[in-house]
């Protein structure tokens, strides 16, 4: 949108968004320091999320730029020396530890060497969410008009650009790999279920094959050499990949902002490489559309989900490959283009639930509506020319949010609102 005069329903939006993540708020101390966050939400997820966060703080540029600042300064505060970012951080460990699954995702946790067991409680997981976080810097740039926060977060983002393509990259072939569905931030999403060597699963034994994916990864201490080699889930997932071409953009925009220019030759070189083999390797022509590849066969999942519609984002993307995508897919209302677009699994697919219950059990992204990709969405029709589907998707988001305030996700056919309320992210709708 644009930034001149605004709306009394965008000034509205902005506080109400305002609104939430201030209530969300939370502070936590690493050292001396103290630093601010906003948790998913209070009651489902009380605890720092990484992409979460960053989304935050895109929200928070518009509103106030300095609490933008803090909330990425707060994942910052627990990068590793690797230039790694952990996914959960566990500011307040005594709610962490009602959360039985954080055992399995932390490494520490009751499988220590030689497997004895441990007491120690974690402070963060081990794993990775999307690599969004050049964006949102970016955005925070862009908003206070003030290059010194490129300045003081450009060096840490390359560092942890440059662990991506280190430890998550082990063909090398550009593409980075996920080790465990939860990694994409689309926990349930059937585009995993083959890969997960499921086939329209029930609720439990989805649920079962999930933790069994991280228990593996557990029990390899989140050793990743350990864990490519030894043939488990491993996913170049499209979503993941398509955020980190564009988040190495970002990247290199910023770091020529602060006159690195050998940074931003890396970044640069690396989203080509990226680029192309998300292109070769991902794309099936035949279908129009881009799939998961699993294991190091490079097995395609082929199960059309939002996923295969992120590729939309990248300004790079050939226009024929993008018209495919809107044409044949997004617009095609069999598909995704439904009364409140864009649904996380595609009408026509047998795993579609709209509500994203399963056998009496809620397992999300298996066909709701979602704010955050909407607004990925959105972006990419923008960049690609189709403004009319762009505002499509964000009246049709407002509507949802107007109605049922900022919740998890909504039925893409009905509206009905389902999952956490007063959801971080879903302020993103403010900002489509």
């Amino acid at each position: 949108m644009s930034r001149g005069k605004v709306s009394a329903e965008q000034a509205h939006l902005d506080a109400s968004a305002r609104a939430l993540l201030k209530e969300n708020t939370r502070t936590g101390r690493v050292g001396d320091r103290e630093y601010r966050f906003s948790v998913p939400s209070p009651s489902a997820y009380p605890f720092q999320s990484f992409w979460d966060s960053c989304f935050h703080a895109i929200v928070w540029s518009r509103v106030d730029a300095e609490r933008a600042r803090d909330e990425l300064r707060a994942l910052l505060a627990w990068q590793r020396p690797d230039g790694s970012i952990p996914h959960v951080i566990f500011w307040d460990r005594q709610r962490a530890m009602r959360r039985w699954w954080h055992y399995l995702e932390s490494r520490d946790w009751l499988v220590a060497p030689g497997l004895r067991t441990t007491l120690g409680k974690p402070y963060t997981t081990e794993m990775m969410q999307p690599p969004v976080i050049a964006q949102a810097v970016e955005r925070v740039v862009e908003a206070s008009g003030d290059d010194a926060f490129a300045w003081e977060t450009g060096q840490r983002l390359l560092a942890y650009y440059r662990w991506l393509a280190r430890e998550r990259d082990p063909d090398g072939d550009g593409l980075i790999s996920i080790i465990a569905p939860s990694e994409s931030g689309l926990d349930f999403s059937p585009a995993y279920d083959p890969a997960l060597g499921l086939r329209n699963p029930g609720s439990r034994r989805l649920g079962l094959a999930m933790r069994g994916a991280t228990l593996r990864n557990k029990v390899m201490r989140y050793d990743l050499p350990r864990i490519f080699a030894g043939g488990g889930f491993a996913v170049e997932d499209v979503l993941v990949n398509v955020i980190y071409i564009d988040g190495l953009e970002a990247l290199e925009r910023l770091l020529l902002r602060t006159r690195n220019e050998a940074g931003a030759h890396w970044a640069r070189e690396r989203s080509a490489t990226s680029m192309r083999a998300l292109l070769d390797r991902c794309y099936d022509a035949d279908a129009g559309t881009f799939w998961n590849l699993a294991g190091r066969e490079e097995r395609p999942s082929r199960v059309n989900t939002v996923i295969s519609l992120m590729p939309l984002l990248l300004s790079r993307l050939p226009t024929g490959i993008a018209r495919g995508l809107v044409e044949r897919h997004l617009l095609n209302s069999k598909r995704f283009w439904t009364t409140y677009p864009v649904p996380s699994v595609a009408l026509d697919q047998p795993e579609y639930r709209g509500d994203s219950i399963l056998g009496g059990r809620k397992r999300i992204w298996r066909g709701s509506t979602w704010v955050n990709t909407n607004w990925f969405l959105a972006q990419g029709l923008r960049r690609h020319g189709y403004h009319d589907a762009a505002e499509r998707i964000r009246s049709a988001t407002l509507e949802l949010v107007g109605r049922h305030r900022f919740r998890e996700y909504y039925h893409p056919e009905t509206g009905e609102p389902g999952g956490a309320s007063d959801f971080g992210w879903s302020t993103l709708a403010a900002d489509l």
